[in-house]
């Protein structure tokens, strides 16, 4: 039920290793099963932080509840991003939705 989108004006060189790697991340950070987890990259988007077109993204990240440290989330995710694709954390807003299970639908049903 964790999804995360990456959103990004750069180029993602090896799509299949940050895909893998950020599901990893989420599964270890929010202790949700990776089996659940979903990961999506979106790439050489037309953005703009601050005015500059400077290497940027913007995560989105939802789940059936939050991670309790989100601030070691946060964390996790920046340096996931700078690491990946040499993105400064202050290039990075990350947003963080706590879903309700009834308005998440999965396998015909919802949760």
């Amino acid at each position: 039920m964790p999804y995360l989108n990456i959103v990004t004006n750069q180029e993602v060189k090896d799509e299949a290793s940050l895909l893998k790697l950020a599901s990893q991340t989420v599964s270890k950070i929010s202790g949700k099963p990776e089996s659940y987890v979903m990961v999506a990259v979106e790439q050489k988007a037309n953005m703009l932080f601050g005015g500059s077109d400077a290497p940027t993204a913007i995560l989105d990240y939802r789940a059936l509840g939050l991670p309790g440290d989100r601030q070691a989330f946060s964390d996790a995710l920046c340096t996931l991003i700078n690491e990946q694709l040499g993105i400064d954390g202050g290039r990075v807003y990350i947003s963080m939705t706590d879903s309700e299970r009834q308005n998440w639908g999965w396998n015909h049903s919802t949760f």
